[in-house]
């Protein structure tokens, strides 16, 4: 990163005050306004649900087509092929949670019905398919596993049924452990649910190790390891009063992106503008950007420098930004 850069954040982080000695409350710098260039693509994407990179390819998930998974060569988002048909057979898929993971084949995934992990092989040969290489269900009862995250050793994380406990750790021996207790900065409507006044979005590290939250409501990210500890908390504004639906605002609401070293996600704010949040697994601000584009899913490929994103609206554009002053 330029220098200049670098200063501009450490002066941008202001530390206002302690609850304890892992929560801060935290002044992001202004951003800064960068611009897209647009890739015009085959009118094939319907609804982007979330986007991915598998072997040097940009993947779509659309989880209401039949089709649900459209592979485009990188850098330039060169077309290839669509795979993976929606259903109950052979090599067929029901609705997947919004998290794959690279693997030596292809990537995994998880199947919210069955709570089955998938390992899905890419077979670029001829037209291109999706073959079930294995899969496993997982030996719990909780259905379904929201917000399900694949963390290093066997073990996952996700979303608890209690509501004392913010999320579940299940381990490679089928050991269950509800861990994080429910912040107290919320006052929602009578009687609602805990899991929903603290709705959340989970990314985890590629490489398992630790995995990140970031709060619907709140202006909050938090980051624990694959063991549940917490290990940084981070408060960018205190809350506001969402006892009603005119003042409840989902800052964050488009599922973050992660590599093994920086985390990324989308900000909005009132007005409408999208930002993208660039943080270090140690809880560091890198980057702080405002996108020109309305943006609804995005993925980042740290090897060509690049944010991809695509705006539900127009169904033949992918957005690119180039990220040269990070990398």
């Amino acid at each position: 990163m330029k220098p200049h850069i670098v200063a501009l954040f450490l002066m941008g982080i202001l530390i206002c005050s302690c609850t304890s000695h892992k929560k801060e409350l935290l002044s992001l710098p202004e951003p800064a306004e960068i611009h897209s260039d647009s890739i015009l693509v085959p009118p094939v994407i319907l609804s982007a649900t979330r986007m991915f990179i598998a072997h040097d390819m940009l993947v779509i998930y659309e989880q209401q087509k039949d089709t649900l998974f459209s592979f485009w060569k990188l850098p330039q988002c060169q077309y290839l092929f669509s795979a993976g048909s929606k259903g109950e057979g052979p090599d067929e898929l029901l609705l997947l949670d919004r998290v794959f993971v690279e693997t030596a084949n292809g990537f995994k995934t998880f199947e919210l019905p069955s709570n089955k992990i998938k390992d899905l092989k890419i077979d670029i040969v001829g037209d291109g398919r999706l073959k079930l290489y294995a899969d496993k269900r997982l030996a719990i009862d909780q259905i379904p596993l929201n917000r399900f995250t694949f963390l290093s050793d066997s073990s996952y994380c996700f979303l608890s049924n209690n509501e004392e406990y913010e999320y579940t750790l299940l381990d490679k021996e089928n050991n269950i452990h509800s861990f994080s207790p429910y912040p107290d900065l919320l006052y929602g409507r009578n009687e609602e649910a805990k899991a929903y006044l603290y709705n959340k979005l989970l990314v985890g590290k590629p490489d398992g190790e630790k995995f990140a939250s970031f709060y619907a409501y709140i202006k909050m990210m938090k980051i624990y390891d694959k063991n549940g500890n917490m290990l940084k908390e981070l408060l960018m504004e205190q809350p506001t009063d969402v006892t009603n639906d005119e003042s409840r605002f989902a800052y964050y609401s488009t599922f973050p992106y992660a590599t093994d070293q920086y985390i990324y996600v989308l900000a909005n704010e009132l007005g409408g503008r999208k930002y993208l949040q660039m943080w270090s697994w140690k809880g560091v601000p890198i980057a702080h950007y405002i996108l020109n584009q309305s943006v609804d899913t995005f993925v980042v490929s740290e090897k060509y420098k690049k944010i991809y994103a695509i705006s539900n609206d127009r169904d033949n554009v992918i957005y690119t930004y180039e990220l040269y002053d990070i990398f």
